[in-house]
């Protein structure tokens, strides 16, 4: 999607600046003394508007996260982890999971904070829990990648959704 957009964009502004091959030479419009500029900065608004349209399923959730000191079990470890999450989906969320994925094996999953959650649009909640995983997750974690966390719920209309947590590293101290 994000190629599309991209797409019209250069084609819009290569139609305002003249370049070849976006724009008949013997432009019609000219003559009515519409400029090429005129016309692009009249449809730039336009195609910015959809772009943003389209990327609402983009980052509806983010938010920061902590770790606590491992329990070294072997191949496994035991990681204290506690997030704050941010709702900027445009709607409430209520009685939703949130599920530790394996960044590697989409799909295996490392358990769920308590559930259920509840927080309101553009409003955080904070949650922690303790989770059990591999050693190479941890590492990963340790190297600059982040926990990949989902959350589910059901929207007004019923419909499940789910969505990824685009996650940032940081001190959360203690709860406000």
């Amino acid at each position: 999607m994000r190629k599309i957009q991209l797409g019209l964009v250069r084609i819009v502004a290569g139609f305002a600046l003249g370049v070849p091959g976006f724009a008949p030479e013997s432009n019609p419009k000219r003559a009515l003394g519409v400029s090429r500029a005129a016309i692009g900065l009249l449809v730039f608004p336009i195609l910015l508007a959809a772009s943003l349209a389209l990327a609402k399923d983009g980052r509806d959730f983010a938010g920061f996260y902590e770790l606590g000191e491992i329990t070294d079990l072997g191949e496994v470890v035991r990681v204290p982890l506690k997030v704050r999450v941010f709702n900027y989906s445009g709607a409430d969320v209520n009685d939703a999971t949130i599920t530790l994925e394996d960044l590697v094996l989409p799909g295996q999953t490392y358990g769920s904070f308590i559930a259920p959650v509840y927080v309101q649009d553009s409003e955080s909640v904070r949650l922690s829990d303790q989770f059990t995983i591999p050693r190479r997750e941890y590492e990963h974690w340790q190297e600059g990648g982040t926990p990949s966390l989902i959350i589910d719920y059901m929207n007004a209309n019923g419909n499940t959704i789910q969505r990824p947590i685009e996650l940032f590293r940081m001190a959360l101290g203690e709860e406000e």
